[in-house]
């Protein structure tokens, strides 16, 4: 990840850099970097595109989450300040937004959650036992990816038989390096081809709703007012987008780390109670999301004199690895008492889905381990990671 840094001088007082996050990089490139750069100063200044600021001080990356008012949603792309589609409703900012997540608040709570785990666990198992007679499998598209993506449609009342289509939409939006897709065409066209297949599914629940949270959604009044056609485009790409890749990334961490740990991949076999606390710590060592915020005013962050309108990048993953809030914060330890990460944010636009991604993720590992306890990382394969969202490209495993 070496030409991800690159000195460009200063600004402002602070050290300015070419630094491109969406690039990719060797298995764990992208958090070492971020350990480095948390280790010598609270902040800097990316000078790719338009520029934008990097906050690298884990306490001030919390304190903007939780600031709103300061540290706007209403872009949460460092390169697209002024975005000209909105994700419904990760790109808003109270009180609507706590409206919408008040209305979601029953699919997703504890108990609804709850209720979904026999389902759960037995797609679950359903993939694995396809491939527990197997001698090896690349696990991130045959069940990584597969699993929760699934779950999601099940959950949105789309029809399985797209899985296939949604998984090459994914890859081509969040997983195609800047080689694959120098100018974004590949990225625009997908995006086009999801937002036409919302469009679809849109006005056939209009004709006719179904049971499903997509038609639930198209009933709910905002301030009064029904939700219009746009407003539902902007909630079916946002629980597309967050549906299909942060619980894949993490699934894909939790098997990569157990077959590189055996050690404790046999602690958990043998005491599956404590999955529990690997499941947060891997959330917590390996935090994929890396957020933006547009400042409302002018404001000093991390070091770093924001202007109002500015773009800032709030690596999740320097809070924490914070050695000052953890110790040894690089390890996954799965006997540590404190596990108060912020691997689903904070704030107000704290992941609305932490409940499922959690159970998503417990599941996934205990029936992954009750199948298949002893794996290991297949021989001469390149283990590399893309960008934005820091998860593994491709992973073999065999058995």
């Amino acid at each position: 990840m070496s030409t991800t840094l690159e000195p460009d001088g200063t600004h402002e007082g602070l050290p300015a850099y070419r630094f491109d996050n969406r690039l990719g990089g060797p298995v764990l490139s992208h958090h070492e970097r971020w350990d480095e750069m948390a280790g010598t100063h609270g902040g800097f200044r990316s000078t790719v595109a338009r520029g934008f600021w990097v906050v690298t001080d884990g306490p001030a990356v919390q304190e903007a989450l939780q600031d709103w008012r300061t540290f706007s949603s209403t872009s949460v792309t460092v390169l697209e300040p002024d975005p000209k589609f909105l994700w419904i409703p990760e790109m808003l900012d109270p009180p609507t937004h706590s409206v919408w997540r008040r209305l979601l608040g029953r699919f997703f709570s504890p108990g609804a959650v709850a209720a979904r785990e026999p389902e759960v666990r037995q797609v679950a198992g359903e993939m694995i036992d396809e491939l527990r007679t197997r001698d090896g499998a690349e696990v991130l598209d045959e069940f990584a990816r597969c699993f929760p993506t699934l779950i999601f449609m099940r959950l949105m009342g789309l029809p399985e038989e797209d899985l296939g289509t949604f998984l090459a939409w994914t890859h081509e939006l969040l997983h195609l390096s800047h080689r694959e897709d120098p100018d974004g065409a590949r990225q625009l066209t997908a995006m086009a081809e999801v937002s036409a297949y919302f469009e679809e599914q849109i006005a056939l629940r209009r004709k006719a709703p179904r049971d499903d949270l997509l038609s639930t959604a198209m009933a709910w009044t905002i301030d009064g007012e029904p939700i219009d056609d746009r407003d539902m485009l902007g909630f079916c790409v946002l629980m597309f987008q967050a549906g299909f890749d942060t619980v894949p990334i993490s699934v894909g961490w939790a098997l990569y780390h157990f077959a590189a740990h055996p050690e404790q991949r046999a602690e958990i076999v043998a005491d599956p109670s404590l999955i529990a606390t690997g499941v947060e710590e891997i959330l917590r060592v390996y935090s994929p999301v890396v957020p933006a915020r547009k400042a409302t005013r002018d404001v000093e962050i991390g070091g770093c004199p924001v202007k109002a309108g500015e773009m800032v990048m709030l690596p999740i993953v320097v809070a924490n690895r914070d050695p000052e809030r953890y110790d040894n914060p690089l390890e996954v330890d799965l006997h540590r008492k404190a596990t108060n990460h912020i691997a689903f944010g904070s704030g107000p636009h704290r992941c609305l889905g932490s409940h499922l991604a959690r159970l998503e993720l417990n599941v996934a590992v205990e029936e992954w381990h009750r199948r298949i306890p002893h794996y290991r990382i297949a021989e001469g394969q390149e283990l590399w990671q893309h960008g934005n969202m820091y998860g593994i490209k491709s992973l073999r495993l065999e058995w």
